[in-house]
């Protein structure tokens, strides 16, 4: 019964911290904003500086597997080669080590809840501000305390065990080198399970700082660690393109062949030169509170030199690296998604998932316009091939379907996970964006039609010359509307300017409208002219109005 108490309340204890974790990372984010995605944006085939990026943002958002399945969603929406990617990755397994760092510094050394408890009070007071900035600043501290309260109840849940109690852990310590693959296989196990080596890396800590575990055999769950950490982005990757699926390989086989060079020397050599560089007696007695800090500073320090040691012998080698996972990953047809910037790799970085919606929507309004412009120009020259240009624009319409539907599963998906009450509701505006969208394809597909109509009819029954004109006019306008619509979603052109266009418009629609419903004549042939003619007109209006709802609401989104 004392072993399951035990064992409830280190899950417990677990469990705050990574609810910690995540609200830290999401806050980091936030804070970070479109900077991080700038920051990715930037990347040249420079192979250094791809570590130095990886590297930048795992330190910011505190979570390798965030930034690598970040890179997973760059290189499936085209933003980052492969090559990039993997430097990135590289980088990425330097950043996440300063957790171990915080970890085994702070939370060792010294009384957590003299910064835990009064960093929990002040971010759950801010996060009742109205300013946004202070919400998210209030947001990563209470993370950041939540992540801390986490460590210290672990550490008092785990008790201070003597030989006789650690039998079967010595049993499972003193085998060799099969020790050391057991407790690799033990660290790749709990990482899957946890989805953080960050949380795992500090179970570790954790264990050796109560002598539970030895100081070798920890080293060796930190291998097993950074092989278990790469399941995030490989499981992130299913459904994306086949390059993106390459990048998630590519971070498995770059730390799987650091773990396979590092394994035999562990104990030989890598060891005994980081306790060489770091000062104290890493064998000390766990006992006291010395002894644990030394310990987890040299864990720590461990977990940092082996990758800064891969990423330096691997870095030369990304080339050969990109077509082993080349070759390891074949292309398939028909595998790629409509999507252009959105992926189910990007899930679990909502506020990095807006923006990408923010272009995809914007990529969803240019299929529009070219449906849309298919139908003004049929109405100014009807001789064209309207087969040709009718199956075309169906399959444009299954296109934006589709488009829709893709985006609709994205947000679904991240509204399950997300904890943030903003970015849940802009993920509802963003879906019915999405459908707004859908419904505009349409509109511009009847009038495809109705120009196609316009052009197959006997010339009496045809919108006279005049109609025309002013239907092009018109139409060009509201063109013109789409055209900044498209700017707006990404934050290149203002609101106030297309409302004050969509004005204009709205005026000489009705007045064209009066003017044709007067003249209008008994005469059924006129009649049928009109009322295409005032047809147009409505799918006019359908399209100027669902375009700025829209363009109101996506400000606040892009901000």
């Amino acid at each position: 019964m004392d072993a399951f108490v035990v064992i409830a309340t280190l899950l417990g204890a677990l469990g705050v911290f990574l609810y910690g974790m995540k609200v830290m990372s999401e806050g980091l984010q936030k804070v970070a904003g479109r900077k991080l995605k700038e920051l990715l944006g930037r990347m040249t085939g420079n192979r250094f500086s791809g570590v130095l990026t990886g590297f930048g943002v795992t330190t910011v958002v505190q979570s390798s597997s965030a930034t690598t399945v970040m890179v997973v969603g760059f290189v499936n929406a085209k933003l980052l080669s492969l090559k990039q990617a993997i430097g990135v990755i590289m980088g990425a397994n330097i950043g996440t080590t300063i957790t171990g760092w915080l970890v085994a510094l702070l939370g060792f050394k010294v009384k957590v809840a003299s910064f835990a408890l009064p960093a929990i009070g002040i971010g759950v007071a801010l996060t009742f501000l109205k300013n946004t900035r202070r919400r998210q600043i209030g947001e990563v501290l209470l993370g950041f305390g939540l992540l801390f309260l986490g460590l210290n109840l672990m550490k008092d849940a785990v008790p201070d065990l003597d030989q006789s109690q650690l039998g079967w852990v010595a049993q499972m310590s003193d085998m060799g080198f099969l020790s050391l693959l057991l407790f690799v296989g033990i660290g790749t196990l709990l990482t899957i399970v946890l989805q953080s080596s960050s949380a795992t890396m500090t179970l570790t800590l954790t264990l050796v700082a109560s002598g539970a575990i030895g100081y070798d055999m920890a080293a060796a769950m930190v291998l097993g660690e950074n092989i278990g950490t790469t399941i995030t982005a490989n499981l992130a990757a299913i459904g994306t393109s086949t390059t993106a699926r390459r990048a998630a390989r590519a971070h498995f086989v770059f730390n799987i062949i650091g773990v396979l060079w590092c394994l035999p020397l562990l104990t030989l050599a890598i060891l005994p030169l980081v306790d060489q560089l770091v000062p104290g007696n890493p064998l000390m007695s766990v006992g006291t509170l010395e002894g644990k800090g030394v310990v987890t500073a040299h864990l720590a320090a461990f977990h940092t030199f082996f990758n800064i040691v891969n990423t330096s012998l691997m870095l030369p080698f990304v080339d050969r690296i990109a077509r082993f996972v080349t070759r390891l990953t074949p292309e398939k047809e028909g595998e790629r998604g409509v999507a252009k910037y959105v992926s189910a790799a990007l899930v679990q970085t909502p506020e990095l998932l807006v923006q990408q919606v923010h272009l995809e929507l914007q990529h969803m309004t240019e299929v529009v316009r070219e449906m849309y412009g298919d139908a003004l120009s049929v109405l100014s020259d009807p001789d064209k091939d309207l087969s040709i240009l009718l199956t075309r624009t169906m399959e444009r319409e299954r296109f934006v379907e589709q488009l829709e539907a893709e985006i609709s599963r994205v947000l679904t998906l991240v509204a399950q996970s997300t904890t943030s009450e903003d970015t849940a509701a802009s993920i509802g505006d963003l879906a019915l964006d999405a459908h707004r969208l859908e419904r505009i394809a349409m509109r511009c597909g009847k009038l495809v039609r109705i120009a196609a109509d316009n052009a197959s009819r006997p010339a009496a029954t045809k919108m006279p010359p005049s109609a025309v004109e002013d239907t092009m006019a018109l139409g060009k306008e509201i063109d013109r509307i789409l055209e900044m619509l498209s700017d707006v979603l990404v934050g290149e052109a203002s609101v106030e300017e297309l409302m004050a266009l969509d004005a204009r418009i709205d005026a000489r629609r009705q007045a064209l409208k009066q003017s044709y419903a007067k003249r209008m004549s008994g005469d059924e042939e006129a009649v049928l002219a009109g009322m295409m003619f005032l047809d147009v007109l409505s799918h006019y209006e359908e399209i100027g109005d669902g375009a700025m709802v829209i363009a109101r609401r996506s400000p606040a989104l892009a901000g």
